[in-house]
């Protein structure tokens, strides 16, 4: 595989996507780092409200609980760019061969010394690892600008009021809570994989409206499937059970990992690649193929 013209590749998906995969993140992180100074103007809170709240967490760093509380508070600061980045991620995998068919500039990038294999490789790339990934990049600023205001504020209240909050860093493992939540993208893409494969397949498939092509075929087989159940007056509902099984966390699966006092940190982890199926990525594979094969035959 040539290497340059692998990066060029990935190179010219962010340069064609670049609102969506730049300007989205860090308008997301500037009103993450804004939000508790315009909640302060906001509201009048006084000093001895503040102060109040410092010392029953100075208080909480002796406790064993400080860790999830530093967990809980990252992701908090994760989950927002997390979610968005899943609706990014739908829209540029319906779009990505679509608009270039659309707009025929899929005939200057065909022109070009590229494979189509390796186009859709990279848009696959593109969408699952490293649009997840410039999210999660924007998220960790985040926790790093609001690391050092809690730096800041040790040192003034360590000064200024007596109050010790740096057994925080000894007892919050914050880098290993950063660690963990970069840990669960690979699972996370894998488990989502059938979705991509899906939504890649329609985008180089529809002519008109692919959002419509991607939904309405699944709307349809639940909606026959509910039909012929009813009707029949049949046990269950396989289509809309394997669906449900296959992307719902139950409460069962973390009460598991909790009962086998599984750090919390790694839950997520746990929870996500158990959600991985082998049928699935199988599953994902076909339709990968299809997408390539409607690539070269269905350009026009």
């Amino acid at each position: 595989m040539n290497t340059l013209q692998f990066t060029t590749n990935i190179k010219k998906e962010l340069w064609e996507y670049k609102k969506i995969f730049l300007w989205i993140p860090i308008i997301l992180a500037i009103l993450f780092i804004c939000a508790p100074f315009i909640s302060l103007l906001l509201n009048d809170i006084s000093n001895v409200h503040w102060l109040t709240r410092f010392e029953r967490i100075a208080e909480l760093t002796q406790s064993e609980g400080l860790s999830q509380i530093t967990f809980g508070f990252i992701s908090v600061l994760f989950l927002p760019f997390v979610i968005t980045s899943g609706i990014v991620q739908l829209y540029y995998f319906i779009a990505c061969l679509y608009d270039e068919r659309r707009d025929l500039s899929i005939m200057f990038w065909r022109s070009l010394p590229v494979s189509d294999a390796m186009s859709v490789g990279v848009k696959l790339l593109v969408g699952a690892l490293i649009l997840p990934a410039i999210f999660l990049i924007a998220a960790t600023g985040v926790v790093l600008v609001f690391l050092i205001m809690i730096v800041i504020a040790s040192i003034v209240l360590s000064l200024g009021y007596d109050i010790s909050l740096w057994q925080l860093w000894a007892n919050g493992d914050v880098i290993w809570h950063l660690v963990s939540s970069w840990s669960s993208l690979l699972p996370y893409s894998l488990w989502m994989f059938p979705i991509y494969a899906w939504l890649m397949f329609v985008s180089a498939f529809a002519k008109k409206a692919p959002f419509l092509w991607a939904v309405l075929p699944v709307i349809i087989v639940l909606l026959v499937e509910s039909f012929f159940v009813s009707y029949f007056d049949l046990n269950t509902r396989f289509f809309a059970q394997t669906l449900m099984d296959y992307f719902a966390i139950s409460q069962n699966a973390l009460d598991v990992y909790a009962n086998q006092h599984t750090s919390i940190t790694v839950i997520p982890f746990n929870v996500m690649k158990d959600k991985i199926s082998l049928v699935a990525i199988l599953l994902g594979a076909g339709l990968m193929y299809g997408t390539y094969w409607m690539r070269i035959n269905k350009s026009q």
